[in-house]
């Protein structure tokens, strides 16, 4: 049976389109075709149906996919144990994590670990916090990165607050608040989760706040809440680290300073945490160092620059 075919065949069930692991992945439609029939050959079985523009795993294809991820799993960890005896770091590192804060966050600790070991291979994969921890996607990766709401599991790599920010063409027309009860006059950027509307959770000192603002907008993305924050439509509850350029460059601005949320807890959970790889135990290096005093990430950074605003024209830069 053919290690590639196989690997392929995991892609697009997972996708369940052959369109879509092609993109994902980066590989010709054709070649994943190709693989597949030669699969379903090999075996004398039909491996998918189709269901619309989906495919869908026949009775038989779920079979072979409970045992090809175990199989692709004995293949990985072969190539780790043989990379062990030599000096480089190699393989594929397969991490998962809930995708808030996807290029902001996971991508630039990634990028800094990549700078160290280009030999090694990775995969983030962003799922949904009901299926990251569920069987089927926790035993195929390498280790999670999650912002716990207080589970404690997991080595603690740092630690975030959110607070109130709005851009400055907002606070020009509408002020800005002195305390949380002026935010019943504001207009909010609500982000929802999945188990609904996010309230601003303030604290100052002993005091406690739980707001849910009136919005007309509201979106499951950070980046989104952001972009409309950046664009003057209202008041966004959003982690500082994430506003920390935008503040920086003026398109942002800071509300209500002395109150901010708990402290969130950002972790990293290893799958197999008795037995960690090479691999894993340099991004374990890695990840603590990114978060240690003093660190300096050399990278690309993304954030949200009100270039042009046709609303605004005096506000901004234009090139």
């Amino acid at each position: 049976m053919n290690i590639d075919a196989l690997a392929s065949f995991v892609k697009i069930a997972e996708l369940r389109s052959l369109s879509a692991a092609a993109k994902l992945y980066g590989l010709p439609k054709s070649t994943l075709s190709l693989r597949l029939k030669q699969l379903e050959a090999d075996l004398n079985v039909a491996l998918f149906e189709r269901s619309g523009r989906n495919l869908l795993l026949t009775e038989a294809g779920q079979t072979l996919l409970k045992h090809a991820r175990q199989i692709l799993q004995n293949c990985d960890a072969a190539r780790a144990a043989v990379s062990e005896v030599s000096e480089d770091v190699a393989g594929t590192l397969r991490i998962g994590a809930t995708g808030e804060f996807g290029t902001a966050f996971y991508a630039q600790m990634l990028i800094a670990f990549r700078r160290l070991y280009p030999n090694v291979e990775i995969e983030l994969t962003f799922f949904s916090p009901n299926v990251l921890y569920a069987a089927e996607s926790f035993d195929t990766l390498d280790a999670v990165i999650s912002w716990d709401e207080g589970d404690g599991e997991g080595e603690a790599l740092s630690t975030a607050t959110f607070a109130l920010f709005a851009s400055s063409s907002y606070v020009e027309r509408f002020g800005q608040p002195q305390q949380p009860a002026d935010l019943a006059d504001h207009q909010g950027i609500v982000y929802r989760t999945p188990a609904g509307l996010q309230h601003w959770r303030l604290q100052k000192g002993a005091a406690q706040e739980s707001v849910l603002p009136r919005s007309s907008l509201i979106a499951n993305d950070y980046w989104t809440v952001k972009y409309f924050a950046v664009a003057g439509e209202g008041i966004a509850y959003l982690p500082r680290f994430f506003t920390a350029i935008e503040c920086e460059r003026g398109h942002l601005v800071p509300l209500l300073d002395d109150w901010a949320s708990a402290e969130r807890r950002v972790s990293i959970r290893l799958t197999r945490p008795h037995a960690p790889s090479r691999k894993m135990s340099a991004f374990m290096d890695v990840c603590r160092r990114y978060f240690s005093p003093g660190f300096v990430f050399q990278g690309p950074r993304y954030y949200v620059e009100a270039i042009f605003d046709p609303t605004q024209p005096k506000e901004g830069k234009r090139t």
